[in-house]
């Protein structure tokens, strides 16, 4: 009877062992996944907009003399102007600072308004920057190339490349700039994103 036993306490002990290295198998292949399906989604596409956390609401009056001051002749107006329009997400914005760049004569402006539509880094901002990036105006050109920077992301990369073809070297080498201070960006966020899918357990609280 003993000798049962323990058979069966070995055919056990075999099943269990057996049983938990599948399981420690399927731990590994479910984690691998895991990890593949987070390398994916390592560099998040850029939003369309950035919400704000306020809704700014004027009248349409308002609106449309807000519009028009940006064509003002003084140059402080037409800041204020189109950085509240741009604020409060005037669906007009876009195509004003689209052709504000292209009409405006003072380089001052034109570097503020990419200052401006640089601070939400949405594919709208990467859009208008990279009209920016056509401009006639040496300088503006080199502002738009330096704030894309700091876009973490391929797309910006992208962007970049008609700065590396420019004519003008200056605004060839801040490109290349950007383009390197974003190549390192991404490598250091993607380390430590690997780091945190290899090393779950140190991001975790533990609760006794």
């Amino acid at each position: 009877m003993k000798w049962v036993i323990l058979v069966l306490i070995f055919a056990g002990g075999i099943y269990y062992i057996v049983n938990e290295k599948k399981q420690e198998e399927m731990r590994k292949i479910q984690a691998e996944e895991l990890k593949k399906s987070e390398m994916k989604n390592l560099e998040a596409p850029l939003p369309e907009v950035t919400k704000k956390e306020y809704a700014l609401s004027l009248s349409r009056d308002t609106v449309a003399t807000l519009r028009s001051l940006t064509e003002d002749t003084n140059e402080k107006v037409r800041i204020s102007a189109v950085e509240l329009l741009w604020q409060m997400q005037d669906p007009e914005s876009p195509k004003l600072i689209k052709k504000m760049l292209e009409n405006e004569t003072e380089t001052s402006v034109k570097i503020k308004i990419i200052e401006l539509v640089s601070r939400d880094k949405t594919r709208m901002s990467l859009k208008l920057l990279a009209e920016a990036l056509k401009n006639y105006d040496k300088e503006t050109r080199v502002k738009a190339a330096e704030v894309l920077g700091d876009y973490a992301t391929e797309e910006a990369i992208k962007t970049l490349n008609s700065a590396l073809n420019d004519y003008d070297e200056e605004v060839k080498l801040k490109a290349l700039e950007s383009v390197n201070k974003i190549k390192k960006q991404i490598e250091k966020d993607r380390e430590e994103k690997i780091k945190e899918l290899e090393n779950p357990s140190k991001n975790s609280f533990k609760i006794e």
